[in-house]
């Protein structure tokens, strides 16, 4: 599918005012005033830049190129590779669309009583727990520790949508804000993530270009991906549709930045697609995280001896590519072990070349990524031109 996208990008440059320029406009303009003045007057006159007239008439033009301007801006936002803000969003809305909004990140708690009870103990909908740093989860529903049992798990979701409320591990949120009776303790037993800001216009975009698969009821990968892209689009980086065998379908999805989605996470995504009438029922469908290939980076790098008055700057670009080049190893799912992006990333950046003693090329399989376990990226020196 990537490669369907990035048709829409690479499509022509196109105008709608193509051939016309502010000088065009200028100059014609002075004609036709010199034309309509010698038909007026019987006199043939000449405009030089320092004539008010002349002035004037550069004034217009500049006006008229700017409203010309705009008529290409205005065409062009109803073209789905340059429209933006608030033209995309009505694109969408002809495609039944729509840009998401900020979502809150969700984990799975649990209660545990002090002793076991004869009778049911019941947890509010809304009791909150906390890491102590501000940021507080809320029980989605009302729950009940059953008599005899020592505790219940109970879904929550953070108060604050957006990424804040992600990244926390099992166990930090701790601390228990509204006190049940009997209850002990209460702590988050998985790592919270789904939080996401604002979908970026780039995904939104994409879902746009996706949704005409939709309209099929035979589940072509395409509409798999968009469908799982609705869930959360804002917080996915990237979806790998994979069929093992006939009616398994295997969808692996990668969170932003490379992260991995928790259970919970893959669990709301499947439920999600099930309640879609478009999903053929006779799909196994599987929604789980990529695997997860590990590389090491050892690699050294050296500048052009002519660059050293700027070497601290450059090395600050260079790492910044060896971070770029990290970022861009592990967010795509199926992409292969290359080394020779760091090389590219690292002479952009302004360095001479670099030394790479591991990774070499490795291919991965297609439902996996490949993520840094060990960095050792050093600068070895400068080196003539």
């Amino acid at each position: 599918m990537e490669n369907e996208i990035q048709k829409l990008y690479n499509l022509p440059e196109i105008s709608f005012i193509e051939g016309i320029t502010y000088e065009g406009i200028l100059n014609q303009m002075i004609a036709d005033y010199e034309k309509y003045y010698e038909e007026k007057t019987g006199r043939k006159v000449v405009l030089r830049p320092g004539d008010k007239e002349h002035i004037h008439l550069r004034i217009n033009a500049g006006q008229y190129f700017q409203m010309y301007n705009q008529l290409d801006y205005a065409a062009k936002m109803n073209l789905l590779k340059y429209s933006t803000g608030d033209f995309l969003k009505h694109i969408g809305a002809f495609k039944k669309t729509f840009i998401q909004e900020p979502r809150p990140a969700v984990c799975t708690a649990r209660f545990t009583l002090s002793e076991i009870r004869k009778e049911v103990i019941y947890i509010p909908k809304g009791t909150r727990i906390t890491a102590g740093d501000g940021v507080y989860f809320a029980t989605d529903e009302y729950a009940e520790v059953s008599a005899g049992d020592p505790y219940v798990d109970i879904d929550c979701t953070c108060e604050t949508a957006g990424t804040v409320g992600n990244e926390y591990e099992p166990g930090q949120l701790e601390i228990i804000v509204d006190p049940v009776p009997y209850v002990e303790s209460a702590v988050n037993i998985t790592k919270t993530d789904g939080g996401s800001g604002e979908e970026s216009e780039e995904s939104f975009r994409e879902r746009i270009f996706l949704a005409p698969s939709t309209y099929s009821v035979a589940g072509p990968a395409d509409a798999y991906e968009y469908w799982v892209k609705q869930y959360n689009s804002a917080a996915i980086e990237d979806v790998k549709i994979y069929e093992p065998v006939e009616a398994v379908v295997d969808i692996r999805i990668l969170l932003l930045g490379g992260g991995l989605p928790s259970q919970a996470f893959c669990d709301g995504c499947l439920q999600y697609l099930k309640e879609n009438p478009i999903i053929p029922l006779t799909d196994n469908d599987i929604v789980s995280a990529p695997d997860v290939v590990e590389y090491d980076l050892k690699a050294k790098y050296y500048i052009n001896r002519s660059d050293i008055r700027n070497i601290n700057s450059i090395q600050e670009s260079i790492e910044a590519a060896k971070d770029t080049y990290l970022n861009w190893q592990k967010t795509k799912i199926g992409r292969d072990i290359n080394p020779d992006a760091l090389i590219e990333f690292v002479r952009a950046a302004g360095g001479k070349r670099v030394a790479i003693e591991s990774p070499a090329f490795t291919p991965i399989p297609e439902t996996s990524i490949a993520r840094e376990k060990t960095v050792e990226f050093v600068y070895g020196g400068v080196e003539d031109d």
